[in-house]
């Protein structure tokens, strides 16, 4: 069998040092034959051959060779990448040791993705190791020094694609070389087509030496690291060319690997000699590699410590680095509870200056704000950091005491500045004179507030913890500030006494956990394995039915479809409850942890609350949103295009869905005092779910299969015009509340601009109102308008024919506002099937072009040479094709930013799924087309799932020139379209048949699946008495 990998060790007089790696070896869950060990000596004196040699007689995949002393590591590597039989080597330590599934998993993740580089999650149990754990919080199949942070990682201790070094002749420094990992990841990172990161499973572990054996001293020749770094920086020159990818680089070497010298702890631990000598010859460094944009891209700190090593004032740079030592984290517990499974905590953190704990305090002045002067006052002019403040925040961790495994968390965070400005309390807490304060001047404290639910069962890489201590650790930031803190260390916080020990389910069929949480110098989780049971608990959810003036048989759907849920009936309970008592808060009815609101008549998919309640815990959601379907329903059909974990007002659509019928967590609902308003208040539902959107910490929306199906469309009683929208302005009002000018409150604003006033003064319903009604309706509407409470910003963005319907609003023209919504009515999407055609690799391939038609014909725009596009209508109005020309087309209505998709739309039940859909935009003469290809794989294409029995309709979803259009395809055809359409077999159910045919009478493009018919039997032939008997008959 050929090797996959070779793992690469250097030995130097290891002795017993090498025992932990060679045990790591044995362990491993790759098969022995699929790797091999080759050990490399570097001319040892003592007995390390003997041991190799030994070690290699017991283990076939071992190997041993040996070289003159070299004096590093280098020329071992180098030697052993020539000897390497391995499609991948290793490199490794010899002190060091791998995860018993390390190259197992490396492996597989590299070769699968064909990468050149395999880094593994790391693990240090001492401090000299940095570790870059952000780039190794998560798996990362594939990605690049473009794509992610590698230059974090540049230590050599990862898995290399072999022929990939031997084709690039990357090799290591020969001789005593501090750093020749550098000199050796330059090249390889930028070379690299593909580096995949291990992120779920600890791989490489740096141990430790009891003799504080490592190989980078704190303590340099400047003369050598300043020749190395030189060698390093042209090897940078050489991959890159000016710009900010080096400029990130050379950053990076200049705090990892020059000012970290200069710094504390370790420059003031330098004679003074040296310590001159270290500064000058980093400086010279310096000056001949770094530029002004490096620099300009440093903040803060590291901005003051950069202006003294450049005015060559050492003096003052231990100065600096004396008072920067007194620097500390101080964090704080302010609220610890289990919920959802996680143990949620919030903590406030600042920076302190000294052993007493004094904040770190900024100086405001006017519009500026500068450093902490008691950090720079006397050394280097004020610094500003007014451009850095996003720069304060916080990273949470869980670090295993033992084992010194460490997990990433994720947060929530927020910055505040508390104000502090009587100088002589200040003066009185520092114990000295405030410096350089001017009147006007305001002092400033920043605090992180942090927000962090640790979540036992799937902290570790998404897995379980292990078994021990965890320690929680907050990794407090800056501009150029960086120190860690323990949560609950300080003085203050909450008594953790009080908080009893969980036992967790767990994920999959693995045992439960015990957690417990304590306060040992910090917040400390106390994880063990046990197949006790969780104790009692309330439902997962509550279903909540109001069934005042509904139809027996629509209560009855619901709870049909309740009754048949694939979540165990005592895990969830049904609530009914009349309409007039309606929940106006969360504790009024049930005792579920979730609530979830439905409408009599309206059904859920079988494991709709199974896959709602489970998406919810897994991304420890306050709401859960599922996926909607029904006929005639406007459902927001954009929101499911895909799973949102972590949806928002400002990056999603979540503004078209607000509606109840979601889960809503209890314990949120009942921390933020959330009620439904009055029973019979207009829009009512909509304000509850408004306002618990904005206040939610997280919200996910589970966009696959439906969860949700409405039922039919019940009659309801119309609300007076001026009650609707005067509830309207309320809820406006609500909500600007709760949000600041901005991308969340500008798509609350479309959504009621669409949906509660502009779409209410078009279309048929609009034009079958009778004249009073339509004037009542308008005025109301225009009323709104006129108020001002609408976004200008929303309204610049509606697309051209919407800002013309807020002119005719605006400017009273409710009989121009009547022609356009006739026209309106004549716009629709044509679709003209161009081929249709079952591919080799089992697919339904169908193209199609689309375009838009009015009144008179196709719908088109100004050309490019006119100047900015706009709308040429046709069948207008002089005075409404004026306004059309003065409203340009602009984002998305833009004629190059039309676009359109092919949708697969079941009929039984409505359900939608759009295909990846290939689009080409043609302008020709004022008209506009759209033309489209895409590719229907049955085993996939709802929603990543098989197409289901029953039939399945195509339409093509057009989005151009301000309007989205939908038509059926298929009735208008190109001439070579076939008219027969070959069945195929089903590709998951070898028993069902997929069918194209036409429909009828339309002619429309449809698939059914089903079961092929059974082959009629053919009649038996009639008998002579039979045939002489119908010969009689005839006569």
């Amino acid at each position: 069998m050929a090797v996959r990998v070779t793992v690469v060790v250097p030995t130097y007089n290891s002795g017993p040092l090498i025992k932990p790696l060679v045990d790591s070896m044995l362990r491993q869950t790759m098969p022995p034959e699929e790797f091999e060990v080759l050990f490399v000596d570097d001319g040892s004196t003592d007995n390390t051959p003997a041991q190799l040699a030994a070690l290699v007689a017991e283990h076939p995949n071992f190997r041993f060779t040996e070289i003159p002393n070299s004096g590093w590591p280098g020329k071992p590597r180098n030697v052993a990448i020539e000897l390497a039989r391995g499609e991948y080597v290793q490199f490794i330590d010899h002190d060091d040791l791998l995860g018993d599934e390390a190259l197992r998993r490396m492996y597989d993740l590299g070769h699968a993705n064909r990468s050149d580089i395999v880094i593994g999650k790391v693990v240090s149990n001492f401090r000299l190791r940095g570790i870059p754990h952000a780039l190794m919080s998560r798996t990362r199949e594939s990605c690049t020094f473009e794509t992610a942070p590698l230059h974090d990682s540049l230590t050599v201790h990862k898995m290399y694609r072999t022929a990939f070094l031997r084709e690039q002749e990357i090799r290591f420094p020969v001789g005593h070389f501090v750093g020749e990992d550098l000199l050796f990841m330059v090249p390889a990172v930028f070379r690299a087509a593909s580096v995949s990161v291990v992120g779920d499973y600890p791989c490489y572990y740096y141990l430790e030496r009891e003799d504080g054996g490592h190989t980078t001293p704190d303590h340099l020749d400047p003369v050598s690291y300043s020749g190395n770094l030189r060698q390093i920086f042209d090897a940078l020159r050489a991959e890159t060319g000016p710009g900010p990818m080096r400029d990130k680089w050379l950053r990076r070497f200049w705090r990892a690997d020059m000012v970290k010298y200069l710094s504390e702890p370790i420059f003031p631990t330098y004679e003074p000699e040296q310590r001159g000598a270290l500064f000058g010859a980093l400086r010279e460094v310096a000056e001949e590699y770094l530029t002004e944009e490096v620099y300009e891209g440093l903040a803060g700190l590291e901005r003051a410590r950069a202006a003294l090593v450049r005015t060559d004032r050492p003096e003052a740079l231990l100065e600096l680095t004396g008072r920067a030592a007194g620097l500390d984290a101080d964090v704080r517990l302010t609220s610890v509870e289990w919920r959802r499974g996680r143990l949620l905590t919030r903590f406030d953190a600042r920076f302190t200056t000294d052993a007493s704990g004094t904040p770190l305090t900024l100086l405001r002045r006017g519009d500026r704000c500068f450093l902490d002067p008691s950090l720079t006052d006397g050394l280097v002019e004020p610094v500003d950091i007014t451009d850095d403040l996003k720069l304060f925040r916080a990273d949470v961790s869980l670090r295993h005491r033992d084992s010194s495994v460490v997990w990433l968390l994720p947060r929530e965070i927020s910055v505040s500045f508390e104000e502090f400005e009587e100088f002589e309390k200040f003066e009185e807490e520092v114990g000295q004179e405030a410096p350089g304060f001017q009147d006007g001047d305001v002092l400033v404290r920043p605090v992180v507030h942090g927000t962090v639910a640790v979540d036992p069962a799937r902290a570790a890489g998404g897995g379980p913890l292990d078994d021990g201590a965890w320690e929680v650790h907050v990794r407090l930031m800056g501009p150029g500030l960086n120190r860690f803190g323990r949560p609950g260390a300080g003085p203050a916080g909450p008594d953790l006494t009080l908080l009893a020990p969980a036992v967790l389910e767990g994920l999959d069929g693995l045992d439960g956990l015990e957690v417990a949480g304590v306060l040992e110098d910090g917040l400390t989780l106390t994880v063990r394995t046990t197949d006790a049971p969780p104790g009692p608990r309330p439902p997962k959810v509550t279903v909540v039915v109001p069934t005042e003036g509904a139809e027996p048989a629509a209560v009855q759907d619901t709870l049909d479809s309740l009754t048949a849920q694939t979540l165990p009936a005592a895990e969830f309970e049904v609530v009914q409850v009349p309409e007039a008592a309606r929940p106006d808060g969360p504790g009024e009815h049930g005792t579920g942890e979730y609530l979830l609101y439905m409408k009599a008549g309206d059904r859920l998919a079988a494991d709709a609350l199974e896959r709602l309640y489970g998406y919810g815990i897994e991304h420890d959601a306050d709401i859960v949103v599922g996926r909607m379907a029904g006929k005639d329903r406007a459902v927001p059909r954009e929101l499911f295009v895909r799973d949102r974990p972590r949806a928002t007002f400002a990056k999603d659509p979540l503004a078209d869905s607000l509606t109840a019928n979601k889960l809503f967590h209890r314990a949120f609902l009942a921390e933020h005092g959330l009620r439904f308003p009055a029973a019979g208040l207009p829009l009512g539902e909509q304000a509850f779910t408004a306002e618990a959107s904005l206040r939610a910490g997280r919200t996910a929306v589970l966009g696959g299969e439906v969860c949700y199906h409405y039922g039919p469309k019940q009659d309801t009683s119309a609300v007076p015009h001026a009650a609707f929208y005067g509830a309207l302005r309320a809820l406006v009002v609500t909500v600007d509340g709760l949000t600041e000018p901005g991308g969340t409150r500008d798509r609350l604003h479309r959504r009621w601009l669409r949906v509660e006033l502009l779409d209410q003064l078009t279309g048929k319903r609009f034009l079958e109102r009778d004249d009073e009604d339509r004037q009542a309706l308008f005025d109301a509407i225009r009323g709104v308008f006129l108020d001002g409470g609408i976004s200008e910003t929303a309204i610049a963005a509606l697309t051209a024919p919407r800002r013309v319907a807020v002119g005719l609003v605006t400017d009273n023209r409710l009989d121009d506002l009547v022609a356009l919504a006739r026209w309106e009515t004549s716009v629709a999407c044509r679709a003209r099937l161009d081929a249709v055609s079952w591919q080799d690799d089992g697919t339904l391939r169908t193209a199609f072009t689309a375009e838009l038609l009015a009144t008179e014909g196709p719908l088109g725009a100004t050309s490019p040479d006119e100047g900015p596009a706009a709308l040429l209508p046709s069948g207008l109005s002089d005075d409404l094709a004026a306004r059309f020309a003065r409203a340009p087309l602009t984002g998305g209505a833009a004629p190059d930013a039309a676009s359109a998709v092919l949708v697969l739309r079941e009929r039984a039940g409505g359900t939608e799924y759009r295909l990846t859909t290939d689009t080409t935009v043609h302008r020709t003469d004022g008209t506009l087309t759209v033309a489209g290809s895409a590719s229907l794989d049955p085993a996939t294409a709802a929603g990543g799932a098989p197409l289901r029995d029953g039939a399945w309709d195509l339409y093509v979803r057009l989005t151009a020139l301000g309007w989205t259009k939908t038509t059926k395809l298929g009735s208008y055809r190109a001439p070579d379209v076939p008219e027969e359409l070959t069945p195929v077999p089903h590709p998951t159910a070898q028993d069902r048949r997929i069918t194209p045919y036409w429909t009828n009478p339309h002619q429309d493009l449809a698939l059914r699946v089903a079961a092929p018919p059974a082959p009629k039997v053919p009649a038996p032939a009639p008998s002579l008495i039979n045939r002489l008997g119908r010969r009689l008959r005839r006569g």
